[in-house]
């Protein structure tokens, strides 16, 4: 009998590719318990619910238990409705009021790649405008709208709208190495500048702006490796990046994003990203933009962590109970674990950010102690 998590994959597989979902036998309740708190850890329930539903009666979750799960995806689908007329209210009133093109990162545009892009769990919508410049002026436009804004220490700031969670991203692809920073943002300013840097996409109707292909994978793959080596990435992160990477295969020329990844030092990390896409997620290597080849230990290392960590750490039994914040040690714990399973493949990143997160940790101790003094 396959185990719970093998069986949560098979399922995950059948929805991302819209195929005919198999299991040897039926589930026990308690194994369909078990297997709807992995989804949910991984935040891909609605993805899984897909796949779920399409089973033989014999074969279906238990009443109550559907029941349970089909109420999680409505007000899934909800979000994500609401997520969409916020997302239209933002950029058309910028766009009205002032010369920004908002550019939506992740979120919306990677749910229009699923078969069923409402069932994609909505975090927060994030925007960016292609520079600093004009990320300072996108928050002063919506402080004009009588809407707070938050800012953050990494050039980020948030606001609510309609309950929905807005994010402004200061910068597009996030360094942790001191020498690399300012010379890659240099980079990707002047870039954007460029006519072929975004383009146009429909998200049910409603045309938004994205980035370029080459830049969205860039994005995506840095983005996935700051969380690897802070709090952890879950299956949905990769399910984003199967779909993105064989729906954009044509448009994602080797000879152009090798070379890219490689001078943002991600590449051997988005080789073992794509190489956990074939071992588990049903891509082949025929549907890569290139070929990859990594150690199978090193991908079923990442696997493990996958499983344990889930979606950002938040449900990661190793470290806090669900629903609790995890201790200072408990988060120290799993960062060192993270550093070092990635060091190999992203060396500068890793040694940066955990020095880095030490300079913090230190600066606080201090920060601390002279407040106590001066008391």
């Amino acid at each position: 009998m396959a185990s719970v998590n093998d069986i949560l994959l098979s399922l995950t597989r059948a929805a991302l590719w819209d195929t005919e979902p198999h299991l040897d036998a039926p589930l026990t309740p308690d194994q369909w318990k078990e297997l709807y708190h992995q989804a949910r850890k991984q935040t891909i329930q609605g993805i899984v619910y897909d796949a779920a539903c399409r089973l033989p009666e014999a074969q279906l979750p238990p009443d109550d238990l559907l029941g349970t799960w089909m109420e999680e995806v409505l007000y899934i689908e909800a979000t994500h409705h609401r997520h969409l007329k916020t997302l239209a209210w933002v950029a058309s009133r910028m766009e009205a009021e002032t010369t920004l093109r908002p550019i939506v990162l992740k979120g919306l545009p990677m749910a229009s790649l699923y078969p069923t892009p409402h069932h994609r769990v909505s975090g927060d919508i994030d925007l960016y405008f292609g520079s600093l410049a004009t990320i300072h002026e996108a928050d002063r436009q919506v402080e004009s709208w009588g809407i707070p804004v938050t800012r953050g220490l990494n050039d980020e700031s948030s606001y609510l709208v309609n309950d929905v969670p807005i994010e402004h991203h200061g910068h597009l692809v996030h360094s942790h190495v001191p020498w690399r920073k300012k010379r890659l943002r240099a980079w990707i300013e002047h870039r954007l500048c460029e006519a072929d840097a975004t383009t146009e996409c429909s998200v049910e109707n409603n045309v938004v702006r994205v980035l370029s292909p080459e830049l969205d994978l860039l994005q995506l793959s840095s983005h996935a490796l700051k969380h690897a080596l802070n709090e952890g990435i879950g299956l949905r992160q990769l399910c984003d990046i199967a779909l993105f990477v064989t729906r954009h295969r044509e448009q994602l020329p080797p000879d152009i994003v090798r070379p890219l990844l490689k001078r943002f030092g991600l590449l051997r990390w988005t080789d073992l990203c794509l190489s956990y896409c074939v071992a588990h997620l049903g891509v082949s290597q025929g549907q890569l933009p290139f070929p990859v080849h990594v150690r199978q230990e090193l991908v079923a290392s990442m696997h493990d962590e996958v499983l344990q960590s889930g979606n950002f750490g938040f449900l990661d039994e190793r470290y806090h109970a669900q629903g609790e914040t995890p201790r200072q040690s408990a988060t120290a714990r799993r960062i060192i674990r993270n550093v070092w399973r990635y060091m190999r493949l992203s060396p500068q990143e890793a040694l940066c950010w955990s020095l880095e997160l030490v300079a913090v940790r230190a600066g606080e101790k201090i920060g601390i102690s002279l407040g106590e003094k001066l008391e």
